[in-house]
């Protein structure tokens, strides 16, 4: 169909042609080419349009600009970029770039945002400075979880990773705790009832961490079934990420006798762990009777007794008087309102409280074995982190290869979040603002 001459008269750019589109007179840049011979026209792009008798200009450059965000939130991604960049190239290290760009890129978002689902990644991730520093990865919940599933599945190169960050603590101190999880799925193999599960009527993951008193920080983490003893998690743990030196502290719960057998044979590696109340150990090497006082501890008034047995391990007994008067009165009480009082059995009891005693294989300085021990209470301050700042106590996804990326995911965000946080209280802030209102703050800072 022609032209009608009054939009040809239209003054417009050199160089373009208006063709028609519709009901719409659009403007296109017009360049030519030679083949051959003959010199031939070539269509660049629309410019512009003629509307009501004018030219309106619509370069390339505006219509963009509206289909994009151009103001987005900086503050709180620009607090944990700077405390987690360096993760990105660990993770860079072992996955190709497009990988390691969405992982890092997906921590980033749920440290700055805290738990927020697949679902709603793409707008965090489109409204916020995110996509400046990772542009064009896909977010859609789609490609978010094909993605997920895709990495639970190469799990040689999670296992490579976790063992690259254990290697990077060797010689420290390390405390190895764990943490349940909600976790009900019908087909997922690590959803199970644990223990303390059973009484609230819903399935667990049991999630092992290992942790750094020195940079609080954490070093490596591990999924298992929720109904898996953490004996038996740990001597995997161990096994599956190569711990092969340092110090490793544990709660009682963990005590495995054929793990620490493989590692009495190994000189780099040793542990630290409470023995129970009722071990004779404690009886046969006068352990219950502390006497000498725990130079350098500031915190509390501590008596401590060391101890090398005839194997050649070490034990070491601290007792806390005012813990044991607490104790004592407690246990008094209690068995005074049951009438079960016996003075047989108080006897019996006296001599342990307050006490607790650790066995080890390395010969260690009495204040650096307790506070060695004190420093794992360091730990559940990553999980409260875990539990209630960054909000991932539930596990949101019902596969089990989606489970273990997903923990991937938030064992990154713990880590920024952890860094975030001791930066936090090294600056003091803490005193003033609380971790979720510094945020708040933080999210007022927007960026062009």
């Amino acid at each position: 169909m022609a032209i009608p001459l009054d939009i040809l008269a239209v003054e417009r750019p050199k160089n373009t042609v208006v063709k028609q589109r519709g009901k719409r007179f659009v403007v296109i840049k017009r360049t030519s080419k030679r083949l051959g011979k003959r010199v031939l026209p070539v269509d660049l792009m629309q410019v512009g349009e003629i509307i009501d008798g004018k030219y309106m200009e619509s370069t390339a450059e505006k219509r963009v600009r509206r289909r994009t965000v151009d103001i987005k939130d900086y503050g709180e991604v620009a607090l944990c970029h700077k405390h987690g960049r360096d993760l990105f190239d660990e993770i860079a290290k072992v996955w190709n770039l497009g990988d390691a760009k969405r992982l890092y890129a997906i921590a980033l978002l749920r440290s700055a945002y805290g738990d927020i689902k697949n679902r709603d990644l793409a707008m965090f991730y489109e409204t916020s400075f995110v996509s400046e520093l990772f542009p064009g990865l896909g977010m859609s919940e789609q490609s978010v979880s094909t993605f997920l599933q895709d990495i639970g599945k190469s799990y040689v190169l999670i296992c490579k990773y976790m063992r690259n960050r254990v290697e990077k603590f060797a010689d420290r101190r390390i405390v190895i705790d764990g943490m349940l999880k909600d976790y009900n799925s019908e087909t997922g193999w690590m959803s199970e009832f644990s223990r303390k599960a059973r009484t609230k009527g819903s399935k667990d993951l049991n999630l092992l961490y290992a942790y750094d008193p020195q940079s609080h920080e954490p070093v490596a983490a591990k999924p298992y079934p929720g109904n898996m003893l953490d004996s038996t998690a740990v001597e995997d743990f161990i096994s599956e990420y190569g711990v092969k030196r340092g110090l490793m502290i544990f709660d009682k719960g963990f005590w495995n006798d054929s793990l620490f057998e493989s590692i009495d044979g190994n000189k780099d590696l040793a542990y630290l762990i409470p023995i129970k109340q009722n071990s004779k150990l404690i009886g046969n090497y006068g352990m219950d009777n502390p006497t000498e006082i725990l130079d350098g501890y500031k915190e509390a008034a501590i008596l401590h007794k060391k101890v090398r047995m005839s194997n050649g391990k070490y034990l070491y007994g601290f007792r806390d008087p005012k813990l044991a008067a607490e104790q004592e009165t407690a246990y008094v009480l209690k068995s005074g309102k049951k009438g079960s009082f016996s003075p047989s059995k108080y006897e019996e009891a006296k001599p342990r409280f307050g006490l607790i005693v650790f066995k080890s294989t390395r010969d260690l300085n009495p204040l650096d074995a307790y506070m060695a021990y004190d420093s794992r209470w360091d730990i559940e301050v990553i999980f409260n982190l875990y539990k209630n700042i960054i909000e991932h106590d539930t596990v949101n996804v019902h596969s089990d290869y989606s489970v273990i990326a997903t923990e991937i995911v938030n064992f990154l965000s713990t880590i920024i979040s952890s860094r975030v946080k001791t930066d936090i209280v090294k600056k003091e802030i803490n005193k003033v603002y609380s971790f979720k209102q510094i945020f708040r703050y933080m999210s007022k800072f927007k960026k062009k």
